[in-house]
């Protein structure tokens, strides 16, 4: 290494040179090798309040709505006898109206679930003699 003397020699060479036209060419270099930014989103406050709200809203109609729902699914169950009332008291509502929304298929499960065949016959005349509507079963 070379010696200097700072109080002899007041201008010391620092050994490095800058290359010719750096000074004018150091903008377009640095701004080539300086990645484009893309435009960034800008989210709104408004937008976040507006998820809230929405979900606030979604959380309280379920929590009306499931109780409203099985309330009702208990109040739909209805017994033979309240359905039966029901179509006595309709006007031209009859066995023949009924039976002819009923296909061979169902006329057949019908009989399956009530058992109505030759082992059971003599039940059901003794039910129906039993019964006080047998005039109204005999004139249907």
């Amino acid at each position: 290494m070379k010696q200097f003397d700072l109080e002899n020699n007041k201008e010391i060479k620092s050994g490095f040179k800058v290359p010719e036209n750096y000074f004018e060419q150091f903008e377009a270099k640095m701004m080539a090798q300086i990645p484009v930014e893309k435009e960034t989103k800008v989210v709104s406050l408004f937008y976040r309040k507006q998820v809230w709200i929405s979900s606030i809203a979604a959380v309280l109609l379920l929590a009306i709505a499931i109780p409203v729902y099985f309330n009702m699914a208990k109040e739909n169950n209805l017994d033979a006898g309240t359905i039966e009332v029901y179509l006595s008291q309709q006007q031209g509502i009859g066995i023949t109206e009924l039976s002819k929304h009923l296909t061979d298929e169902d006329i057949a499960e019908l009989e399956n679930n009530l058992s109505l065949n030759e082992v059971n016959s003599d039940a059901v005349e003794d039910y129906l003699s039993e019964s006080e509507n047998l005039d109204y079963y005999i004139n249907e």
